[in-house]
């Protein structure tokens, strides 16, 4: 053979050393990128989403729609890549939503968007607007329940005592731990001081509250008055003078008249109590203050979690080293450590105080992460196998399978040095591939051995052989991870989520690509190892089952002979006559050792063998040969029987498209992570106590029927930090789930679900939704938008369209948007009146809030703690509505004016919200998935809408939410799709310098999807993205065969083999590949197509999609495929008139 011609083939084989050394060093530097990246759950999911949150005390929700929302709408509906704006106007506060096109920059997306506010005139009333973004990654990673028994802990001096205990001492300790980034807390009771003013001696004494502020802020106050030298000293000059105690704000001195002093006192009176209550958190039952902990945006959730945990450990046993574990030498974190210690001992001291974990999401990540980490090496182990049973031969089936340990660990650098983590999508795309990973190194092993076989000697027939399918090789890889590249095109979520899984399968691929056509032919050419024939498995395992890995070690030969011998005279050489002795007593028993090993265990595991692995081999053999001796008897038939075959072909096309059709669609599986949330809301307007009053009753009940129940946690009221929704309030309650671990987490969180749902269908006037964690989509799975103008039209209509769709079993939690609002005590202000008296609306509006609401004045500051101190009316003077008309608007004045005497008020309701979508009034109706797929409730709910709805002219709706994300996505992985399919065409035409070949070979795309639907259909598998992109992945799989296949038939044409005896001679010499690749590709996705351990739901839909389609288009390949090329090269040559015999071909497909 020529030298030129295998040119990177000699280097491997002539340079083993320098081969040896780059792929160690490869490893090494993945082995150490592993330890270093960070492992998440999912990828960094950007969503291209803003929310403008601006607050308007005091405003209708009406008021706000039209005096902030629309305002903020029509100034932002010009930022670049918007897709679409809605905003949701409540009570006091607006929420403008917008969402922008997927790829947008956020960043330069929030400087526009900012830009555009600061030229909004709001008005005066109305706060700065706040952007916020919308990250599920923002979900706490650790939860904690701290609540108390004991005398100590109960009632409200108890809960402000848990409070003070979350703030000052668990919060401190937890927040200085590495990777965390904020602690929040909830529940208990927040202290106050209450200054309760008597409105009859306010008016009695000429007071007004304003002034009782003004004083309490100048009389609380520590000022620094610079520096005093005298002499050599120098002093600080400070000014002391704020409050030690509540009898000192007892006796401010508000005024002086007449030589008396007018005492606060005097007007009101000072008491320690605590902030109106908005929320209220249970755990199990038991009041308890809840710790949210939040790690930064790059921290390593799983590793955040164990420092936690370390930091818990600390502070209940009192030992300041493990709340700061690791962090020893970083001095002012040492510093942190010995403040913390104290803290840590108090708690400690804190008798009847129980800290537990109730919720960590890094156990379900490390969980998903082991489990597809244990999926992968699984399928490596179920690959290394089946190569066992077709090779019969160690030595090969170890060459190819270190090709799968060696491409994973150099697939680890690169995906460090792009920032992508450890998540079940990167990780999940190793597994996906784990199988394919050995097929290029199959290949050519499989060439070099059959070079072998025609006489070539150990180094010549690892150069031919590498060099004859090097082109082969490559055009597959090519074509399997050319697939991914249109991933870029693909919209939404899909996108983003997926675009880690396409990142690791494509570089684990390139790396076993390089080690098949460099590092395999290196081993190979170093190794005189023969393929097995079929038949001679018996050679393997003889009539005493000894194994020949040990035979050649540790048999009877002169091999092991010469090893003792070295053993025996090294001592005498190195160590000296002194040590010779105990040398040679170590040397009697190890050999004695050896000699039995070779004489009596050896055998006896060879005749174990012999049952175990010689029976399964045999089996393996008998099939293989009665495939050898069918296959070509097979091609002969086809060859023959075209029609039929093509028919057969036809009628699988016919039945793909069909069966395709009638598949149920989602946007993606559920993921069951042993968790969800009730959310639920009585009427609008229920003050918190009652709504844990009425609540508790359920709360009791699940709490008496907890099976399966780990933890119950229960927010009443309004929780700030709930970036999941916007429409809390004192009436809304949230019912945290946990379940225990089981064997069936789907079934068990059904089972408790529906258990749940009969307690809350008890309650009347209860309206409930169901939350999952949320992964991907932040939207419910059906939104129903129906658009209008007028309100109370609106809300008719949508509740009409919420009452048909209840009646749908497809559906679940129905609920509709635009509600009643709260009772409210309207004020309309008489401007006219209001200008007589020489006042003006905003200052009579923040009076009132002042009375009514409150004022804060400053803050006492005992010991760590800065309480705020609230001036308003005593509560007597503001109990009923009729005593709000009669609050003094003037005080200090000569005339007393109430508020009566200009304002009327009103008591009534308004809309709870109004929402608006591209500029129009809509109210939603959602739901979630009950008895069916996404596909069909969304068929079920039009037919309703369209026939028992009479719908209003300049009324219509919309089916969005996770319906409109699928068919964003859908659209766009089918173009995906298209031009993965097109770059497959593409490579192939180039790698064959024809443009008819690969028409041929991608007749087996459809004959795989043919397999794929079918499998999707029996097993009620619905159609989702990660099914769609199984199909993708498997476009690039399933050409492989035929291109291994066409090529061949190729080189034997051009070495002048007759076109019917090449393509039978092609199928029986590649059969055996064709096979190995396929069966080391299923066996590989095996253990993920069974769908255990958690996150399993993601990955086995596609799992289950290359599977059933590579096993029916390997199949079919070898039927149709040499029948479909001999049809097309017969009617090539009859159009050209190429003459079948005697002619050399230079090329078949010029």
């Amino acid at each position: 053979m020529m030298r030129d011609k295998g040119l990177l083939s000699h280097f491997t084989t002539d340079r083993p050393v320098a081969v040896l050394m780059v792929f160690t060093a490869a490893v090494v530097f993945g082995y150490f990128s592993f330890n270093r990246l960070p492992v998440t759950l999912m990828p960094e999911l950007t969503y291209p989403t803003l929310t403008v949150r601006t607050e308007c005390p005091g405003a209708a929700p009406e008021e706000v729609e039209n005096d902030v929302s629309r305002r903020i709408e029509e100034a932002l509906g010009v930022v670049a890549g918007l897709n679409r704006i809605s905003s949701i106007s409540r009570a006091g506060i607006s929420d403008v939503i917008l969402e922008f096109t997927w790829g947008t920059d956020m960043s330069d997306a929030t400087q526009n968007t900012l830009e555009k506010l600061d030229l909004i005139f709001l008005p005066q009333e109305a706060n700065r607007p706040l952007i916020l973004h919308f990250d599920p990654s923002l979900d706490p990673v650790m939860e904690l329940s701290l609540s108390g028994q004991g005398d100590r802990f109960k009632g409200e001096a108890g809960l402000r005592r848990l409070r003070r205990l979350a703030d000052l001492q668990i919060k401190r300790v937890l927040e200085p731990v590495e990777g965390v980034a904020a602690v929040r807390i909830r529940g208990g009771l927040e202290e106050e001081i209450h200054v309760l003013l008597e409105e009859a001696d306010l008016l009695r004494t000429g007071i007004s509250q304003g002034e009782v502020v003004n004083r309490i802020a100048q009389e609380n106050i520590n000022v620094a008055g610079g520096q005093v030298k005298e002499g050599r000293a120098e002093y600080m000059v400070r000014t002391l003078n704020e409050y030690q105690d509540i009898g000192q704000v007892e006796e401010t001195v508000i005024r002086r008249r007449e030589g008396k002093e007018i005492r606060l006192k005097d007007i009101g009176r000072v008491v320690r109590a605590h902030k109106e209550r908005e929320i209220i958190t249970r755990t199990d039952g038991a009041e308890s203050v809840q710790i949210d902990i939040y790690k930064e945006a790059d921290a390593n959730m799983v590793s955040v979690a164990k420092t936690i945990t370390l930091a818990l450990e600390g502070m209940k046993n009192g030992n300041a080293d493990q709340v700061q574990a690791g962090d020893q030498h970083d001095a002012a974190k040492s510093r942190e450590r010995q403040k913390n210690e104290g803290i840590a001992g108090r708690l400690k001291r804190e008798e009847g105080a129980d800290l537990k974990i109730v919720a960590d999401r890094s156990i379900f990540i490390e969980n998903s992460i082991n489990e597809v980490r244990n999926t992968a090496i699984s399928g490596g182990g179920l690959a290394i196998l089946i190569l066992f049973l077709f090779l019969r031969n160690l030595k090969p089936t170890l060459i190819i399978g270190i090709s799968i340990p060696m491409s994973i660990l150099i697939t680890f650098a690169p995906l460090n040095l792009w920032g992508v983590s450890l998540n079940i999508m990167s990780l999940g795309g190793l597994a996906l591939g784990i199988g394919m990973l050995v097929d290029s190194s199959i290949v050519v092993l499989e060439s070099i051995f059959r070079c072998r076989e025609e006489g070539d000697d150990v180094v010549p027939a690892a150069v031919r052989g590498t060099s004859e399918v090097r082109g082969a090789v490559f055009a597959s890889t090519l074509t399997s991870i050319a697939v991914f590249f249109p991933m870029v095109f693909v919209e939404g979520i899909a996108g983003q989520a997926f675009g880690d899984l396409g990142t690791a399968v494509v570089i684990s691929l390139l790396a076993s690509l390089f080690v098949a056509l460099f590092f395999i032919p290196m081993l190979a050419s170093r190794q005189k190892v023969e393929l097995q024939s079929f038949g001679d498995a018996g050679k393997f395992f003889g009539p005493f089952g000894s194994w020949i890995a040990l035979n050649e070690h540790f048999g009877t030969g002169p091999k092991w002979r010469r090893i003792v011998f070295s053993f025996y005279v090294i001592p005498r050489f190195v160590i000296g006559f002194g040590l010779e002795l105990v040398g040679k007593i170590v040397l009697l028993v190890v050999s004695l050792i050896v000699f039995v090993i070779a004489k009596g265990i050896v055998p006896l595991i060879g005749t174990v063998g012999t049952v175990v692995v010689w029976i399964p081999l045999r089996i393996m053999d008998g099939l293989l040969g009665a495939l050898r001796w069918l296959y070509p008897k097979t091609i002969h038939w086809s060859l023959n029987h075209s029609l039929p075959v093509l028919l057969i072909a036809a009628l699988t096309f016919y039945a793909t498209w069909n069966v395709g059709k009638s598949l149920d669609t989602e946007l993606l599986p559920e993921v069951h992570q042993s968790e969800f949330t009730f959310e639920v809301d009585l009427p609008v307007g229920t003050p918190l106590e009652e709504t844990s009053r009425v609540l508790g009753t359920v709360e009791q009940t699940v709490l008496e029927h907890r099976q399966d129940i780990q933890a119950v946690l229960v927010t009443f009221g309004y929780d700030i930090g709930n970036m999941h929704r916007s429409d809390e309030g004192e009436h809304s309650a949230r019912f945290k789930i946990l379940l225990e671990k089981g064997a069936d987490p789907k079934a068990t969180e059904e089972r408790v679900m529906h258990r749940l749902r009969r307690f809350f269908e008890a309650v009347p006037d209860l309206d409930v939704n169901v939350v999952r964690p949320i992964l991907f989509s932040s939207h419910r799975p059906i939104v129903v938008e129906v658009h209008g103008d007028n309100l109370s039209e609106l809300k008719r209509v949508a509740d009409q369209a919420r009452d048909v769709m209840a009646d749908l079993t497809e559906l679940a939690d129905v609920e509709a948007s635009l509600r009643s609002g709260a009772p409210e005590v309207q004020i309309a202000y008489n401007r006219d009146q209001i200008a007589r008296f020489g006042l003006n609306i905003r200052s009579v509006a923040q009076q009132v809030r002042d009375m009514v609401k409150g004022n804060e004045a400053t803050r006492f500051n005992m010991k760590d703690r800065r309480i705020p101190i609230l001036v308003r009316l005593d509560e007597i003077d503001r109990e009923r509505v009729e005593d709000i008309g009669l609050l003094t608007i003037n005080p200090g004045q000569e005339r007393d004016i109430p508020l009566n005497a200009v304002a009327d008020l009103i008591v009534g309701e308004g809309p709870s919200e109004v929402r608006r979508i591209d500029g129009e009034r809509v109210a939603l109706v959602e739901a979630n998935i009950g008895e069916a797929s996404l596909g069909s409730a969304v068929d079920a709910i039009k037919e309703v809408l369209d026939s028992r709805i009479e719908w209003p002219r300049g009324m219509t709706y919309f089916i969005t939410g996770q319906n409109e994300e699928w068919e964003r996505s859908r659209g766009s992985l089918l173009l995906a799709l298209g031009l993965s399919v097109f770059l497959v065409y593409v490579i192939m035409a180039a790698q064959f310098e024809s443009l008819v070949q690969p028409l041929v070979i991608m007749f087996t795309i459809p004959l795989a999807f043919f397999g794929t639907v079918g499998a999707l259909s029996q097993l009620g598998i619905s159609l989702s993205v990660v099914v769609v992109l199984g199909m993708i992945m498997l476009a690039g799989i399933v050409v492989n065969n035929a291109i291994v296949l066409v090529d061949y038939v190729n080189v034997l044409v051009r070495r002048g083999t007759e076109l019917r005896e090449a393509i039978v001679t092609a199928g029986s010499v590649r059969l055996r590949p064709i096979l190995i690749t396929t069966a080391t590709t299923v066996l590989g996705l095996l253990p993920m197509a069974m769908g255990l351990g958690d996150g399993s739901e993601i990955r086995k839909p596609m799992a289950i999609a290359v599977i059933s389609g590579l096993i029916t288009s390997t199949a079919l390949t070898l039927l149709i495929i040499p029948t479909i090329y001999y049809l097309l090269e017969r009617m090539r040559r009859s159009v050209f008139k190429v003459r079948e015999e005697g002619e050399e071909v230079e090329t078949v497909s010029a």
